[in-house]
């Protein structure tokens, strides 16, 4: 799903209905060629027996999606639900069911290895 040449980190396979948080860097161009390094985070779900990766991250406010660390999915288990406006998500697509985001959340790769799960250090 990603170059050959991105970095991978491991984490470990979540349980179904939950997910594992990982750190995430990325990158920010700046005006004039400078670039900002910026810490933030993606998480890896298990829905259905599936596995997905987003980027942790309400593409409303840019705010994070977990309203308690960790916490994605809603009591029923059947949505992600972002704290900050209570926007839904689609935890297979990712898609924006209801709520004021202009569009789903941002898909990471991953690859399994064995028991544990390698996603990106950098998105």
């Amino acid at each position: 799903m990603c170059a050959d040449s991105a970095q991978w980190q491991q984490v470990n396979r979540p349980e179904e209905g939950r997910a594992t948080v990982f750190a995430l860097k990325s990158t920010l161009k700046l005006s004039g060629g400078r670039t900002v390094d910026i810490d933030g985070q993606g998480f890896l779900i298990c829905y259905r027996g599936r596995l997905q990766a987003w980027k942790n991250e309400c593409p409303h406010a840019g705010s994070p999606l977990d309203w308690i660390p960790g916490q994605f999915f809603s009591e029923d288990g059947e949505h992600l639900i972002c704290h900050t406006h209570h926007a839904v998500f689609d935890p297979a697509s990712g898609d924006c069911l209801s709520g004021p985001c202009p569009r789903g959340l941002y898909p990471l790769p991953f690859r399994e290895a064995g028991e544990m799960v390698e996603v990106p250090v950098t998105a």
